[in-house]
């Protein structure tokens, strides 16, 4: 009879423990589906106020520098939202391009900036080149190649020229500006 009683205990015993085995297992798969789930959707993960970020290039030297009051961070596509972004690009000669915007957007890589909104950029002056204020609609920076470009409309505004365009390019590294179709000037006195 104790032989019985044993095989009997037994057997719940394993059974109890299968069925607590299943119940974590399932719980670990629904903990599972729901980050998942979290990952596919364009929900953000986490955010930071007064958020900073400086890129370094292959020196070591500061490349550049971007500031935002606002920074949401989606784990879908590990891409990064700004409001109202400030970003600093740092030459090796000369004073640095500052962009401003009202909304910014970064690449999972870093390798691609968009900023949208009002986008204001100023180069201050230097050894080859005079202060100019750049007004458009959208920007993409590339930080890494020091290259930012728009296909929007530009209006450039520099000591007492104004001049537009449909469309730039930037080499922020040389500190040259090309125009690309459409350019007008209007020259003050």
């Amino acid at each position: 009879m104790n032989l019985r009683l044993l095989a009997v205990i037994f057997v719940l015993l394993s059974l109890a423990g299968a069925s607590i085995w299943m119940k974590n297992d399932s719980r670990d798969a629904t903990t599972a589906d729901a980050e998942q789930q979290a990952k596919t959707r364009h929900v953000p993960d986490y955010y930071m106020e007064n958020f900073e970020m400086t890129t370094m290039d292959d020196q070591g030297r500061p490349s550049s520098l971007l500031v935002s009051d606002k920074m949401l961070h989606y784990p879908d596509d590990d891409s990064t939202e700004l409001n109202e972004p400030v970003m600093t690009l740092y030459r090796e000669a000369g004073k640095p391009w500052i962009v401003r915007s009202e909304r910014g957007w970064v690449a999972a890589d870093n390798e691609l900036v968009l900023l949208s909104g009002n986008v204001i950029i100023e180069r201050h002056s230097g050894p080859n080149n005079r202060p100019v204020t750049l007004y458009t609609d959208r920007l993409r920076i590339h930080p890494k190649t020091d290259f930012a470009e728009t296909d929007q409309p530009v209006t450039m505004i520099s000591e007492n020229r104004k001049t537009t365009a449909v469309g730039m390019r930037a080499y922020v590294r040389t500190g040259q500006l090309q125009l690309l179709d459409d350019v007008r000037a209007h020259y003050e006195n």
